[in-house]
């Protein structure tokens, strides 16, 4: 296999070399696009994006009832062993409503905030995508451009003595830039697209566990405050 790949290895980088910079610049492009995927595939394995919503549930769960019934520490200690940004959310979250003094409103702006950071953190890098998506297409029909240019330039100085094979060789040369820039363009769209697809799920999923949180602190607060004055007339 490896011995394949250095063959068409071999066999590419001839060809593309006829393209001249504008060619060298698309691959150059095309090695930042692909490292970027890469990075994006392991980040959002790492932060558990690509992971089933069951399996999240599974700390979420717990973390949300150990929080109605008043036990904040329990519920850092099941977020504490998973991973992902929604534990780390409502690990947040706890953390602010531990002073008692904090206003509801706080809270959730704090959470929103949060939130916020955590997506913007996914969503890195999905400008150079779109960035390198947009303008290898523009670089390959200008390397096109050029390379007609400099065909018809060839055809103008063999006057009479006109060969085909002078114009033809001069248009495959032009339409490679096209095709390398294309072929750079392509994958770079099409994994943006699935990225910001799947992020969109997840960014659903994060409101709504948001919401639960909020919903599932002030639950505590109100029973805090409803056993407060009983606790004073039993005294």
């Amino acid at each position: 296999m490896i011995a394949g790949l250095v063959q068409a290895f071999n066999e590419t980088m001839p060809v593309l070399s006829k393209g001249g910079p504008i060619v060298g610049i698309l691959v150059f492009l095309s090695i930042i696009a692909f490292a970027i995927i890469a990075v994006k595939i392991a980040q959002f394995y790492k932060s558990g994006v690509y992971g089933r919503a069951q399996r999240r549930e599974a700390y979420i769960a717990p973390a949300l009832q150990a929080i109605e019934h008043g036990d904040l520490n329990a519920a850092r200690e099941v977020l504490q062993k998973a991973q992902g940004p929604i534990a780390r959310l409502m690990e947040a979250g706890i953390a602010v409503k531990w002073d008692r003094n904090v206003r509801e409103q706080d809270v959730e702006d704090e959470i929103a905030r949060i939130g916020g950071n955590l997506l913007t953190r996914l969503q890195s890098y999905f400008r150079w995508l779109e960035v390198i998506g947009n303008v290898a297409p523009l670089l390959g029909l200008l390397g096109t451009v050029i390379g007609m240019i400099g065909a018809f330039q060839a055809l103008e100085e063999a006057g009479s003595k006109v060969d085909p094979s002078i114009l033809s060789g001069g248009i495959w040369v032009a339409l490679l830039t096209t095709a390398v820039g294309l072929t750079v363009a392509i994958p770079a769209v099409t994994a943006l697209n699935l990225f910001e697809s799947r992020l969109d799920v997840f960014r659903q999923e994060m409101r709504d566990v948001s919401a639960r949180l909020i919903a599932a602190l002030h639950t505590r607060q109100d029973e805090a405050l409803i056993a407060e004055p009983a606790k004073d007339a039993a005294e």
